[in-house]
């Protein structure tokens, strides 16, 4: 018997916990909301998530529907999902389940499902999270925050008081495009991955594709099934290198210029006859309904956070989710329960000085070990020393040996397969239950 299968089918909501922590709004329903709701409800604290759609999921709702510039520089209609239409998850949801709530039939998921899901499964499992352990009353859909400020010990949202703040809003909404010279030029079709929902529209294109990424190697090998060729551009390829599964692959260095219908390389080649540019280059972060103080970014980094995660001079103001290159839900999930348990007063807080002098020990260390400032949230293997960092201070138990396991197999995948690591065998596994073993 798979040892995790004696977990009860839903884990129940917190009717037996006293609501007698502190008033927490929670804004944002997706993952990172949800999680953070049901681990400041399970700590005491009385939750009110806002959410600005008419459904649980955040980034996970599908939206076939595109913004009228394919580059997403107009804020005024955005759409908050950015999902193509054939997406599926580019981790293993064994890796990807909350804690205590798997991504089988004992849990969300199902045990029938493969191991990469597709979006609308990964949305589906959201929805029975939030069903089964009763978040649904505490969520006031169609809101959308405009005014988060503090006044004295306590927050105003939108005119409602809290005592803390939970930002929940993700990061994949805002898409970020750089200021390639010559982009305006461009006669032919230029979009943001944000707006990209299927490879159709690109039959017979010659297609490049800049940002090396997971993201990019995904699209990448998508268009190459149906385009001319894809050049495959991003820092990662210091020179024009073979495809490592398609022959309609070309992977090549950065691009600096643009051109009417041509692109310039970092090592001065000209790649003529550009039919269509791709732009996997990330996107912003914002939070325009807090005072710039509290959200300054620079360089695409939020800085004044104690941890990564709460702000140095207001810590009952969180930013749950903030890293990239995570395993996002139980990642959200540690972040959400340390914040519940500092809340409930379980664990001690260093002064602000001390706050303050942590967060330059931080970026001191990574500006020495050559980390961008655009990267300071970038996480990967370091995910695991901040995780155990944040449970050793509010009593969790670490990361897990099997969970650090799994994902160094999946990471070597991506390497060895990128685009095409979902059919690659995982040993590994987690708890959930995988019909076939790897399936």
């Amino acid at each position: 018997m798979h040892p995790w299968r004696h977990m009860p089918r839903r884990l129940g909501p917190c009717v037996d916990v006293p609501m007698t922590g502190r008033s927490v709004a929670v804004i944002g329903a997706g993952a990172a909301g949800l999680v953070t709701a049901w681990e400041c409800r399970r700590a005491g604290h009385d939750v009110t998530v806002f959410e600005q759609s008419g459904r649980v999921g955040g980034l996970w709702v599908y939206e076939d529907r595109t913004e009228s510039d394919p580059l997403g520089q107009a804020p005024e209609e955005r759409i908050h999902g950015s999902l193509d239409a054939s997406l599926r998850t580019n981790l293993p949801r064994d890796l990807m389940a909350f804690e205590g709530y798997a991504f089988d039939s004992a849990g969300g998921g199902h045990d029938a499902w493969p191991r990469y899901p597709g979006h609308a499964r990964v949305l589906e499992y959201l929805e029975r999270f939030a069903a089964d352990v009763d978040l649904l009353p505490c969520i006031r859909f169609g809101r959308s925050v405009a005014n988060v400020r503090p006044e004295g010990e306590r927050w105003h949202v939108d005119g409602e008081a809290f005592d803390a703040v939970a930002v929940c809003n993700g990061h994949f909404s805002e898409p970020l495009v750089p200021d390639l010279p010559g982009l305006a030029t461009f006669r032919g079709h230029a979009l943001h991955s944000h707006n990209y929902r299927r490879p159709e529209p690109f039959q017979d294109m010659r297609v490049v594709v800049l940002g090396s990424s997971v993201s990019g190697a995904e699209l990448a090998g998508a268009l190459a099934k149906v385009a001319r060729t894809v050049h495959f551009s991003g820092r990662a390829f210091p020179g024009t290198q073979p495809a490592a599964r398609s022959r309609r692959i070309r992977r090549c260095p950065p691009v600096v210029r643009v051109l009417p219908r041509a692109v310039v390389l970092a090592d001065g080649e000209c790649i003529d006859a550009v039919d269509a540019i791709l732009f996997c280059t990330g996107y912003h972060y914002r939070f325009p309904f807090l005072p710039p103080p509290l959200a300054r970014v620079r360089s695409n980094s939020l800085w004044g956070l104690y941890r990564q995660l709460v702000s140095i001079e207001h810590p009952t103001l969180a930013f749950v989710g903030l890293p990239f290159r995570i395993v996002p839900f139980p990642f959200f999930q540690r972040e959400a329960r340390w914040f519940a348990r500092l809340l409930a007063g379980e664990f001690p807080l260093p002064d602000r000085a001390e706050r303050r002098r942590d967060h330059a020990a931080e970026i001191r260390s990574l500006r020495r070990a050559g980390v961008a400032e655009r990267h300071f949230h970038r996480m990967e293997d370091r995910q695991f020393a901040y995780l155990d960092q944040l449970a050793r201070q509010c009593g969790d138990a670490r990361v897990p040996d099997w969970f650090c396991e799994l994902w160094f197999e999946h990471k070597a995948n991506t390497v060895a397969r990128p685009g095409a690591f979902h059919d690659l065998p995982l040993p590994a596994w987690g708890p959930t239950v995988v019909r076939g073993g790897d399936g």
